[in-house]
């Protein structure tokens, strides 16, 4: 560990870099952790080795590891390390993260390809419920990409009355008509019987 971490401090060639990360995420020594942890926070390092370093610690699967990254997230410069954040961080399923995850979904400072990962990833971890789906999708001040992901993690709730309300609303009233397509394809894919009798209305609906 201690050769490895010295590789990272002062070798040049980056290949034998990314072999000495992949190398201390195989080991279960703390240190080992720690040094991944401080690689992960230097902004003088390659950032796609650092993104490596975020990688292997989403994995190691420890508490440590998700606080830090939780932590570290605010001070990266690109999406490309966010999104590499955002990944690790849902590797471990815990409330904390969850709710994180969800928070960085609803965070307007953040760039929309940010916050759809987010969603996705809160979305898949039980962070997110369908009153934050629709709150989300409500304030997203026209922005598609994240409005098409929240109709995506309503769909994903099959057996959830207000998951369907909610895409019924969408149906109905959304301005957007691409948005409101998508909407009624995942209301043809559901069993809820009001699903079928809204979509008839829609159909039998006069021009």
């Amino acid at each position: 560990v201690t050769v490895l971490d010295e590789i990272l401090k002062g070798e040049p060639d980056e290949e034998l870099q990314k072999r000495a990360v992949f190398a201390l995420s195989q080991s279960n020594s703390p240190r080992a952790g720690e040094i991944l942890r401080d690689f992960a926070k230097r902004r003088d390092a390659d950032a796609e080795l650092r993104g490596e370093a975020i990688f292997w610690l989403g994995q190691r699967n420890r508490g440590e590891n998700s606080a830090f990254l939780r932590e570290l997230f605010p001070s990266l410069e690109s999406d490309e390390l966010r999104d590499k954040v955002i990944f690790s961080v849902a590797q471990r399923r815990a409330p904390e993260n969850a709710s994180w995850l969800l928070e960085r979904a609803k965070d307007r400072r953040l760039s929309p390809q940010i916050r759809k990962s987010a969603l996705f990833w809160a979305s898949q971890n039980g962070g997110a419920t369908v009153a934050d789906l629709a709150a989300i999708y409500d304030n997203s001040n026209g922005d598609r990409e994240l409005r098409e992901q929240v109709i995506f993690a309503l769909s994903q709730r099959r057996n959830d009355t207000a998951a369907v309300d909610k895409l019924l609303a969408i149906a109905r009233s959304e301005e957007d008509r691409e948005l409101r397509r998508q909407a009624l394809f995942w209301l043809g894919q559901s069993r809820d019987p009001r699903a079928a009798a809204a979509l008839e209305e829609i159909i039998n609906k006069p021009l």
